[in-house]
């Protein structure tokens, strides 16, 4: 919300001891939400006349939710958060491209106080008198609204987050039950050796921090190293006792972020702990992520096969098959089932195709070969999709012949781990399809050369590639984002910085690309339909070009 060109400073002011929770509260929803204490959406007008109102209008729009900045096209928007507002600042240039001519005649802006800030935001002039930016709207806020915005900028940017401390940094990895031993050490083994590489790239940086402190304009330089502790927190017994559990680790510890993790099944318990403490949780390894699409903290590789689906319906409709066309789903009547049969519906319809017939399965015995056969013979699918594992198709009766109506048949790459089971001679080899969202053999071994060198130096096993190349990403993102983040540990700003750096990082673990922007928190896009299993595990040649829905 203030202007584009309030330059960053280190100095910080005093707390805010004594404001009121409520005030806090109050600013916050102005600030985020763009609502008032009085239910009425927040409204601002823009110097050309064009008028905000609620979310539009909210401050984290531009500022961002950490309070420290961001940009608009071409224009940078500048830090505001309490310690960096209510203290002097140099003012410069509002394009940040000064001259040393202009640099050395700089001056220093007065600090915000709240008559300083009310005028700020309904007149558009700074304590110097100093118009704001044309970006900057011109806001409606009475004295106590305004103060209540003024105790929420005051904590926002902390220098000291959660986790935090003046030499270290605490890390947890989240390990629920049900893992199988092998997964959860080639993860494990990925986060210890990055943590120790990590550390012992830093191992002198005690000693020059303390040079640096008697060396003028260094300490700035030296003082953002830190140790990092890894944390591994185990969950036991039903997901409904793991929110307790999680908060227990998370009271004897509080850690600056989650990074990766493992599940064999839900991963529901975790998300909401992370959403409800604000603690950033990069890039678990978990099959479906069946977890809730709203959040903030949360960042995950895939929608899993929900994507797939909506692939899946946009390959279709493309003009393999027609509106009138016979498709059949089969899933398992379950979330991970249900929801990619869904998916896979509303797309089609919204592409008018609207033949889709569902045959869900319920409970958990196997599907008989039997089953297989009454649907081939009964409902001639010409299209024939399915959403289930291995197990479930095991029976699927291959020795048959192709039936004369069945153009294709499609399975799940996310909830098929060996599509090789369909590898078989005669006519189904033409026929069978695997939407995939990872990357294509060939090139997936070519990519993978920079995390095998990595893992050869440390004498770490490759032994789970699609597990350790995911932990691999997650511990690498997040030491870029913080290499990135000077003193500045709040983790709105790290989350910020992971959205930022995420599309820029060399290595995409197991997926092609990989890329996300403010408020995604899915970083692969789409995928691919390919043929069915060769010899060597290799897949046919690819049936569609990278398919984004």
């Amino acid at each position: 919300m203030l202007s584009a060109w309030l330059l960053l400073t280190a100095l910080v002011h005093p707390a805010h001891a004594g404001v009121p929770p409520d005030d806090e509260s109050a600013g916050k929803r102005i600030y985020r939400e763009g609502m008032l204490p009085s239910g009425e959406p927040l409204r601002g007008t823009l110097q050309n006349g064009v008028e905000l109102s609620g979310s539009a209008a909210a401050c984290a729009v531009c500022h961002r939710r950490s309070g420290l900045g961001g940009g608009e096209g071409q224009n940078s928007v500048r830090p505001i958060a309490g310690r960096l507002l209510f203290a002097p600042a140099l003012i410069q240039s509002s394009s940040d491209q000064a001259s040393p001519a202009q640099a050395s005649s700089a001056r220093t802006r007065p600090r915000y106080t709240l008559d300083a800030l009310a005028r700020a935001l309904r007149d558009g002039v700074d304590p110097s008198g100093r118009l704001l930016d044309a970006l900057m709207p011109r806001y409606r806020l009475n004295d106590d609204e305004v103060r209540q915005l003024a105790a929420y900028l005051q904590q926002l940017a902390p220098r000291q987050a959660p986790g935090v401390t003046g030499s270290e940094i605490h890390f947890a990895t989240v390990i629920a039950p049900g893992v199988k031993p092998t997964q959860e050490k080639a993860m494990l083994d990925v986060l210890q050796a990055f943590f120790a590489a990590k550390n012992g790239g830093t191992r002198q940086e005690q000693r020059r921090r303390e040079i640096g402190r008697n060396v003028t304009g260094s300490e700035q330089m030296y003082r953002a190293y830190r140790k990092w502790q890894l944390h591994v927190w185990r969950l036991r017994g039903q997901p409904e006792s793991w929110p307790a559990q999680l908060q227990d680790y998370y009271r004897e510890q509080p850690v600056f972020a989650v990074l990766s993790g493992i599940a064999a099944g839900s991963w529901q318990p975790v998300h909401e702990f992370c959403e409800r403490n604000e603690v950033p949780c990069l890039f678990p390894n978990i099959g479906f992520p069946a977890v809730a699409q709203t959040g903030y903290s949360s960042f995950y590789f895939s929608r899993g096969a929900v994507l797939e689906a909506e692939v899946l319906a946009k390959h279709l409709a493309g003009g393999v098959v027609g509106r009138d066309n016979n498709i059949v789903q089969v899933f398992r009547d379950d979330a991970s089932g249900r929801a990619p049969a869904q998916a896979l519906r509303a797309a089609l319809r919204q592409r008018g195709i609207d033949t889709v017939v569902d045959r869900p399965l319920s409970g958990s015995v196997p599907v008989p070969e039997s089953f297989w056969i009454r649907l081939l013979d009964g409902d001639r699918p010409e299209t024939l999709i399915l959403w289930l594992n291995d197990a479930d198709i095991a029976k699927f009766p291959l020795q048959r012949e192709v039936p004369l109506s069945l153009h294709g048949l499609y399975v799940s790459g996310s909830l098929v781990a060996s599509p090789e089971r369909l590898q078989q001679v005669g006519g189904w080899i033409g026929r069978v399809r695997c939407v995939d969202q990872l990357e294509q053999a060939g090139l997936r071994t070519q990519h993978m050369t920079r995390m095998n060198t990595w893992l050869r130096a440390r004498n770490v096993l490759l032994a789970d590639e699609h597990i350790q190349a995911n932990t691999f990403f997650a511990a690498g993102i997040a030491g870029d984002a913080l290499a990135h983040m000077d003193e500045n540990f709040s983790r709105d700003y790290f989350i910020e910085r992971i959205e930022h750096m995420t599309g820029q990082s060399l290595f995409h673990s197991v997926y092609p690309r990989l890329s996300l922007g403010p408020g995604q928190r899915f970083a692969s896009k789409g995928g691919y339909v390919t043929g069915c299993m060769l010899k060597g595990g290799h897949r046919a040649a690819l049936q569609s070009n990278w398919i984004v829905p």
